[in-house]
């Protein structure tokens, strides 16, 4: 299993993109609180970064102590959706926070909410990875420290010989084809046709 993790790591490592290290754009004037539900305020106002169109990153508005709510509308069999954030302000090492496969959140640490809450001074990315798989089999681990945009599984062996880890290398992350505002939550659908929608809550006082 050891062997297995460090041959996906030199499979899936890649040099990071420089758009990667640049700061998202600045906010428009209309990025704010739009709504309120449930004791939060509510933003929308997530941002696709326009260079690459493969990773989404919180609205401006976000600070320490807002909550991050992700929920995959449907994910692919061989589809990873991966929340990291930035180790560093260049952004060169990241440490994966959460991770979700076609079956839902994925191990091995324990999740004890639903929301992930905002560090200072920390910048967070969401991206999917394709992993072209033969028959049904997912991934169910993850290995949490990786360079950004970067993916790497763990499992059982045979997940790894089924997987084209070398494509997934070569494809790198799923672009995101279409993103809205609906109602109070951002909406993002990524090439291969899964959805996520998410939301900014910041605890009303």
């Amino acid at each position: 299993m050891k062997i297995l993790r460090f041959m996906l790591l030199g499979l899936l490592l890649i040099t990071m993109p420089p758009w990667v290290r640049a700061d998202p754009s600045p906010a428009a004037p209309t990025a704010q609180f739009a709504d309120h539900y449930g004791g939060y305020l509510v933003s929308a106002e997530f941002i696709v970064d326009s260079a690459s169109h493969a990773f989404i990153s919180p609205p401006q508005v976000a600070r320490a102590g807002d909550l991050l709510w992700i929920r995959p509308q449907r994910l692919n069999n061989d589809e990873y959706l991966i929340l990291q954030k930035c180790l560093g302000a260049d952004c060169t090492h990241a440490q994966v926070v959460r991770a979700w496969n076609a079956g839902g959140l994925m191990g091995p640490y324990p999740i004890l909410s639903n929301k992930v809450r905002i560090e200072k001074d920390q910048r967070y990315l969401l991206w999917m990875q394709h992993v072209p798989t033969l028959g049904a089999a997912t991934f169910p681990l993850f290995i949490r420290e990786s360079p950004p945009l970067v993916f790497i599984p763990a499992g059982p062996a045979a997940t790894f010989y089924a997987a084209d880890l070398k494509r997934a290398r070569q494809h790198g992350p799923s672009q995101i084809t279409k993103s809205a505002k609906k109602g109070s939550a951002f909406v993002a659908i990524f090439d291969g046709g899964s959805a996520v929608r998410m939301q900014l809550l910041r605890p009303e006082t």
